[in-house]
């Protein structure tokens, strides 16, 4: 029985994530304002098959007291300009297709809006792991409005920005292979 619970699991994952495709890069801009969360970016994929591959992958959503909903999703094909219209969309995250030909890539754009509850903002990197490889590139941007006080983030920005009601802070790593999550604290400045 357990071995064939664990042939079932094993079936189940490469389903999933199958070894022909590569989630291989992601350019992502999240940003602050007012009580909100914006994550938009751009996803990279690639089908090292001799086929046309069809998937169907989560988007996951970050899960705590201090998120409220998701709105304003959207998920679009920036090669061929299509927008997913086979979104599901869940509480903890939203479900679509994509669909790559053979020795080919597909670049996805998917944004969002998540209403803050507090002074938290959080977008989920650990589930790359599952994919078994690390990113080879990857560019984020956030930009932060000067009237809230940066408390703390998860990974240390390369460069700062100042422009004159925000600041911008930019990332770029190579094989990466994300640790924990991206998380941003922050305040209300004192007056």
């Amino acid at each position: 029985m357990k071995k064939l619970l664990i042939l079932f699991i094993l079936f189940f994952i490469t389903d999933l994530f199958p070894f022909d495709l590569q989630f291989y890069q992601e350019d992502l801009n999240f940003m602050i304002e007012e009580n909100y969360f914006y994550v938009d970016g751009l996803y990279y994929f690639r089908n090292i098959n001799d086929k046309e591959l069809k998937q169907r992958l989560i988007y996951p959503f970050p899960q705590d007291s201090a998120y409220g909903d998701i709105d304003s999703l959207f998920m679009v094909n920036v090669l061929d300009s299509t927008i997913t219209t086979n979104i599901q969309k869940r509480e903890n995250g939203a479900s679509f297709t994509i669909q790559i030909d053979p020795d080919s890539t597909a670049v996805y754009r998917i944004g969002y809006r998540q209403e803050l509850k507090d002074k938290k903002a959080e977008y989920i990197l650990t589930t790359t792991q599952t994919w078994g490889r690390p990113f080879e590139q990857v560019n984020y941007t956030l930009t932060f409005p000067k009237e809230l006080s940066l408390d703390s983030l998860s990974y240390m920005p390369d460069s700062l920005r100042e422009e004159s009601n925000k600041y911008i802070f930019f990332w770029y790593k190579e094989n990466f292979m994300p640790d924990r999550n991206f998380e941003i604290y922050f305040s209300k400045k004192e007056n």
